[in-house]
């Protein structure tokens, strides 16, 4: 047995509601291995034996009206902010307000730079044998794509291939 589950049925044990001779053993052996459970048994055994010793408590005559009495102040009494949260509600406008003027007034512009020109970048080119990346030749057409799909080892001049 489980601690969480003898926690769960712990009242059904004490109460003497559990009549199985294989569950009352479970919870027997469980008592005898587990300190946890033993000290939270003792506990609760010792509060209910001193609930049932103590005497009965008796109300004055006159609680039942002081009670109703009571309760009836508490119902009419119209509860107050404190003084406080206008000040903070205040506050927090003025806060507020404050941050939409910098935000929108004093902070400054920022200038837009031009934006550059496309500049064509050789594509990447990777063998299937090993981790070597090299760079599409620029002289290839985009049409024909490169000649050369394993990458080029050799880079010639464009001047020179003619």
């Amino acid at each position: 047995m489980l601690c969480n589950e003898f926690l769960e049925r712990h009242s059904e044990f004490r109460d003497g509601l559990i009549t199985s001779s294989r569950e009352l053993r479970r919870f027997s052996r469980h008592l005898a291995h587990c300190a946890v459970c033993r000290r939270y048994d003792v506990t609760i055994r010792k509060a209910v034996l001193a609930l049932h010793s103590a005497t009965p408590i008796t109300a004055s005559a006159d609680f039942r009206e002081r009670l109703d009495a009571r309760i009836a102040v508490e119902r009419r009494r119209v509860p107050r902010q404190p003084a406080e949260a206008g000040v903070s509600a205040m506050m927090l406008v003025i806060a507020a307000v404050a941050l939409f003027c910098f935000e929108f007034a004093g902070r400054p512009r920022i200038a837009r730079t031009p934006l550059l020109p496309p500049v064509a970048f050789p594509k990447p080119v990777a063998g299937a044998a090993l981790p070597f990346v090299s760079f599409q030749d620029p002289r290839a057409s985009v049409v024909s794509g490169n000649p050369y799909p394993n990458g080029t080892l050799l880079y010639q001049p464009a001047s020179a291939s003619r």
